[in-house]
């Protein structure tokens, strides 16, 4: 997805303020999710929900007001009860941005518990 950096996105220096790295990130993953097949708000409406366990992001470049970014994020595993996104975030083709998440499967109580199979990855 592209996005365009916007002047709220910003600190006083005129960069990306890295909170908003996240937005984007978490964004981008909610889309992968939809094309795939699967609504987040109807995951959690059969009371299956993605808590954040473990982040990490590497800045290799700014991001300025006004760039236009593409971001992208691929599921690098998946098991029972957990899915690990890897994210890379370029500007013009030159990397900016890398980063790695880890989302648990838990209930509406904040127990683990097994994902939908209808979510794991195919034989």
């Amino acid at each position: 997805m592209s996005f365009r950096v916007r002047y709220a996105e910003c600190d006083p220096m005129g960069y990306l303020h890295h909170a908003n790295y996240w937005v984007y990130f978490e964004e981008v993953r909610t889309e992968l999710l939809r094309r795939h097949g699967f609504r987040y708000r109807d995951l959690e409406r059969e009371g299956v929900l993605f808590v954040v366990h473990k982040l990490a992001c590497t800045f290799r470049r700014p991001v300025r007001y006004d760039d236009v970014v593409q971001v992208e994020c691929r599921v690098t595993r998946i098991t029972h009860t957990r899915v690990d996104h890897e994210y890379r975030v370029t500007r013009d083709g030159e990397l900016t941005t890398e980063a790695t998440s880890t989302l648990a499967c838990v209930d509406r109580n904040g127990q683990p518990t097994a994902m939908p199979k209808s979510l794991w990855p195919g034989p």
